[in-house]
């Protein structure tokens, strides 16, 4: 039998959260990358947003971050403003029908988080989430 590789893991692994985060979206008509700019967002509470910061929590280039954006604006989700601080950046902020998304999008990510560790003891709980932290940070720490 061949032995599958890590990647092909994180990889699948990436492949069933997308997939459960866009189910869960589906009804209230959004996309799960969608759910997760908002909850992304939140955690920032007071702190300023910008579409950069986007593009980097996600990986993304600056025309998908851009239309992500586009489309939130469109549902009333987000603002999308030039940044007093810098006329290049343009400033992001949750609406008031974003804000109330909130609670619903952390509680779907809190029992999200706990499938994926439900099988595992504390310490191995916390060895996976080490060991993903490092995985994350692995490239950037070549440069």
């Amino acid at each position: 039998m061949v032995e599958r590789r890590l990647g092909a893991w994180l990889r699948d692994a990436e492949h069933q959260m997308n997939l459960e985060m866009n189910t869960f979206a589906r009804p209230y008509g959004l996309t799960g990358m969608q759910l997760s700019m908002i909850d992304f967002m939140s955690r920032h509470g007071e702190q300023d947003v910008f579409q950069v910061d986007l593009e980097r929590e996600f990986h993304v280039q600056r025309s998908t971050a851009s239309l992500l954006v586009k489309r939130m604006v469109e549902r009333d989700l987000v603002t999308r403003m030039v940044a007093v601080s810098d006329s290049r950046k343009r400033q992001l902020r949750l609406t008031v029908k974003g804000q109330r998304l909130v609670p619903v999008v952390q509680q779907h990510l809190v029992e999200q988080d706990a499938k994926m560790v439900a099988g595992l003891s504390q310490s191995e709980a916390v060895a996976f989430q080490r060991a993903l932290t490092q995985i994350s940070h692995w490239n950037s720490e070549r440069k």
